[in-house]
């Protein structure tokens, strides 16, 4: 796994006159849990950057299945494409906890651009990583089996968080997990029953434990040892 540190965030990496003339330009918001954020087929004429808390970026299709495209925490932006493309967004961003927004205006954010050049080489920097980790995600999708995309998908959010060895709790529920892999809750089910008797996970209250990232290496080597870039958070 390859970890990128800023995925979804191209403000940290900035100049400091340039992060203050971006909070000069930002209006801040408080939403509840279960808040949208944006909505897909809506235009946008704003970014968001996800201050605290946690949101998820989904997508529902027309027979009405909801599939989770991605967990952003805090740091993050969303509606980045959206503001350049002109197009109608092309997801749900839902607040999966009580979360606190900043937005930036579109206007004010090409007036920033043209003043302060490095917003713009991080910003590229930012879509092209995000391109880089939904095509693999996309050919993840089309090549491996549900049982060899769950346990990828599971190392992923332990190497995500900076786990790298011994026991990980994944504070995602098995709903959660099925949306993110398109399945089913049956058989999302019996592909973990499998992985639970051979001694991998434990389904446990609030999420799944993987019981050793070790033996999950070691059994899954072709999956998880792999140059695939994922996002990496600090906690």
């Amino acid at each position: 796994m390859i970890p990128l540190s800023a995925p979804h965030d191209f403000y940290d990496t900035l100049p400091e006159r340039v992060r203050s003339a971006i909070d000069a330009a930002s209006r801040y918001q408080d939403l509840s849990k279960g808040s949208m954020v944006t909505r897909q087929g809506e235009p946008s004429d704003q970014i968001h950057q996800i201050v605290s808390g946690e949101v998820k970026v989904s997508s529902t299709g027309r027979d009405g299945r909801e599939t989770v495209i991605a967990l952003i925490r805090s740091g993050g932006w969303v509606s980045l494409s959206e503001i350049f493309s002109g197009l109608p967004g092309n997801a749900d961003v839902t607040a999966l906890t009580p979360v606190r927004i900043r937005s930036v205006s579109r206007s004010a954010l090409l007036g920033l651009m043209r003043l302060h050049p490095e917003i713009a080489e991080e910003l590229l920097r930012v879509l092209s990583q995000r391109f880089s980790i939904l095509y693999h995600f996309s050919v993840d999708r089309s090549v491996l089996s549900l049982k060899e995309r769950i346990v990828k998908t599971l190392y992923m959010q332990a190497f995500s968080h900076g786990a790298q060895r011994g026991d990980v709790m994944i504070g995602l529920s098995q709903e959660e997990l099925g949306k993110h892999l398109a399945t089913s809750r049956q058989a999302l089910n019996r592909v973990l029953k499998e992985l639970e008797r051979e001694g991998l996970i434990e389904a446990a209250y609030g999420g799944i434990r993987l019981l050793s990232l070790e033996a999950i290496r070691a059994q899954y080597a072709d999956l998880v040892d792999v140059d695939q870039p994922v996002a990496v958070y600090r906690d």
